[in-house]
């Protein structure tokens, strides 16, 4: 009876691991590749539920199992159907955050969340291909704020009103590659992060070292919990890479 139990115990996390590694990977490679995931402090809170609950669906295995027991399949099954619930709660919270574009605006990048754009802010957007969100990872793309005095007003009085400001409004986006010359003119020397990365100064230098065969600035990334800095080719716009670097 010991000897299945526990065998139950290890079939069960052996399972349970790799249901955790599976969500995990869809979550930190798909949903919120390389630095989002520092971006929207979404690392800690999911790590915390996976774990949970892939210690607690086997511990309760160990606790009920019992192979003269009649009722066995029907606890077990219980114990599986509670924990997949629980596992699907917490992608469903993580998929409805998922960070869908960093919108280049106003010589920086801003980090605009799946729920920070509703289906009726997407109806408004201008073109076709903003009115449904990315489900495959983040996009680049740019925002333009109108040039009518009218509609900078409401923008800015939605904002401080909490309504959302110009990265979360889909009718002024725009492809990143209309924006280019922008991004150009904004980018601005590497050698600025040494200022505002004191205690991080052999990052900065490494980061110079790998661009060194080519012409490279820096914008400002706003993330939800935390700032990045963005690398771009200097002559081209192309986003090369986010920095864990402070950008101001």
């Amino acid at each position: 009876m010991i000897l299945n139990r526990y065998k139950a115990f290890g079939v069960h996390l052996l399972g349970s691991m790799c249901a955790a590694f599976v969500s995990a990977g869809l979550v930190f490679l798909v949903w919120y590749p390389g630095l989002f995931a520092s971006a929207t402090g979404v690392a800690g809170i999911f790590l915390i539920v996976l774990g949970v609950d892939v210690v607690i669906g086997p511990l309760i295995t160990l606790i009920v199992f019992n192979p003269t027991k009649k009722e066995l399949c029907r606890d077990l099954a219980v114990v599986l159907v509670l924990q997949l619930a629980a596992l699907a709660y917490g992608l469903h919270t993580v998929w409805i955050a998922r960070p869908v574009y960093q919108v280049f605006n106003a010589g920086r990048f801003d980090l605009v969340l799946a729920n920070d754009v509703d289906d009726e802010r997407l109806q408004k957007a201008a073109l076709a291909e903003f009115k449904t969100l990315p489900w495959l990872g983040p996009k680049t793309i740019g925002a333009k704020a109108p040039e009518n005095s009218k509609a900078r007003n409401e923008i800015l009085f939605s904002s401080l009103s909490g309504g959302g400001d110009l990265p979360q409004m889909p009718q002024y986006y725009l492809p990143y590659a209309r924006l280019k010359d922008d991004v150009i003119k904004r980018q601005q020397p590497l050698d600025k992060l040494l200022l505002t990365n004191s205690s991080k100064k052999n990052e900065v230098e490494a980061l110079k070292q790998r661009y060194a065969l080519r012409k490279v600035g820096f914008l400002p990334f706003k993330g939800k919990v935390k700032d990045l800095t963005v690398i771009v080719d200097a002559n081209t716009a192309e986003v090369l890479e986010l920095a864990e670097l402070e950008p101001w």
